[in-house]
């Protein structure tokens, strides 16, 4: 039921510490030197698509630069769609939709969970580490003597009522709960066991380059978006909660001042965990079709997904990250991180990210962030400096060094 994941890439620790200012390095390696020999695995759902898989590629690369013996697990896709559509239905649920969950769909979760704990066993750990609610019940039935912890990158804190009572005395059997968000916090997590950091972005991977607009515009122009005129971009998968159709009807709106504006939504369909993508994309493009300048990008066949989604951002005139419920959002560290000031929906992962009106703007409308996004466009002096104000902050709170310290210091605190 699991497979690793074989990672060749090496670091070496003194690229990660050109990211540490200054200040930090000697904290950071009195936390490094608690951990040197102990073993940390890492299992979730998917090795391809999504913002776990994107983190763990790095992590485990770092802590092993680091002296920290590290590996990683995901499920098999071979158990099969149903499971994947049963997960897909309790990660909903546990950000608020009232979704009712069959008995044979729950059947499903315990018997796959239950055949993902027998391989958990045999694999040896100091530190046992699972991340979202796919795997979740296997980790609490295995290792019962390991030092356990559960990330949640999802808004638990209004999770519905039927489906939390299941899975509760699952999360509570972690020794730590991890959250992006402190408003996440369900109630019902003892506050004792509750960490919270955000995730961050890998300033050494390729995705996150920075190179001038009009390359990344000849880029994209081999995928049709015409190299002139103003580009919105939004790099987020085709999920109801990031709310592309929102997007869409605020570009409408744009388009009546920027007739020659054009919009990409840039959601490469890798993750095998979320099989509502296609649906969610077939409704968006049936959308797109009664609009004139809309690209939409789902079907990953013969692209390289992390060169086009660096290029579609750092190509945009605006970016957009219209999230309704959001864990955190990489992409709008990745785009801050480019110099670009993100448009933020109302979810409140996005906001951690953003200060309004400094290094980007949050909205909840369709008629805000048209607005908004005319704002950019009419205003490039500003958004500049905007821009810049992004840089920074990316650079002080959302880069890969300051998150693997807090994973380091959380393995250590377990270890106590």
């Amino acid at each position: 039921m699991l497979k690793k994941i074989l990672i060749d890439k090496e670091i070496k620790s003194r690229r990660i510490f050109r990211f540490v200012p200054p200040n930090r390095r000697a904290a950071f390696r009195n936390v490094v030197a608690g951990m040197h020999g102990k073993r940390v695995v890492h299992i979730n759902a998917t090795g391809i698509g999504g913002g776990v898989a994107v983190i763990l590629r790095s992590l485990v690369p770092y802590l092993r630069a680091l002296g920290v013996q590290s590996d990683w697990y995901v499920i098999d896709p071979a158990v099969g769609d149903d499971f994947f559509t049963v997960t897909n239905k309790i990660h909903n649920a546990l950000q608020g939709g009232r979704i009712r969950i069959t008995a044979h769909e729950w059947k499903i979760y315990r018997d796959v969970n239950r055949s993902i704990a027998d391989d958990l066993e045999k694999i040896d750990c100091d530190i046992l580490v699972i991340h979202d609610p796919q795997p979740l019940l296997a980790g609490a039935l295995a290792h019962r003597d390991k030092h356990k912890i559960f990330f949640s990158h999802i808004d638990t804190s209004a999770a519905y009522g039927p489906v939390w009572k299941k899975l509760a005395p699952a999360i509570t059997a972690y020794k730590r709960v991890v959250f992006s968000n402190r408003a996440f916090v369900h109630a019902g997590i003892p506050q004792s066991k509750v960490r919270v950091f955000t995730p961050a972005i890998d300033p050494l991977i390729p995705k996150q380059t920075v190179v001038p607009r009009a390359r990344a515009r000849r880029y994209l122009a081999r995928f049709g978006i015409p190299t002139r005129g103003p580009l919105v971009v939004q790099v987020s998968r085709f999920d109801v909660w990031k709310n592309p159709l929102g997007v869409i009807e605020a570009f409408r709106l744009v388009q009546h001042a920027q007739p020659d504006a054009h919009l990409a939504l840039v959601g490469f369909n890798e993750a095998k965990d979320n099989p509502a993508a296609a649906s969610v994309y077939n409704d968006v493009a049936a959308v797109a079709k009664s609009a004139p300048h809309i690209s939409l990008f789902f079907h990953p066949h013969g692209i390289d997904i992390p060169r086009f989604s660096m290029m579609a951002q750092n190509a945009a005139d605006a970016v957009v990250q219209n999230s309704i419920k959001e864990g955190f959002g990489l992409s709008v560290s990745e785009a801050m991180w480019k110099r670009q000031p993100v448009i933020g929906g109302p979810a409140s992962g996005v906001r951690k990210q953003i200060t309004d009106g400094v290094d980007g703007f949050i909205v909840r409308t369709a008629e805000e962030l048209a607005r908004k996004i005319l704002f950019l466009l009419d205003h490039p002096a500003i958004k500049k400096k905007m821009g810049a104000a992004a840089r920074e902050k990316a650079r002080d709170h959302f880069l890969f060094p300051r998150m693997v310290r807090d994973h380091l210091a959380l393995y250590r605190d377990c270890l106590k």
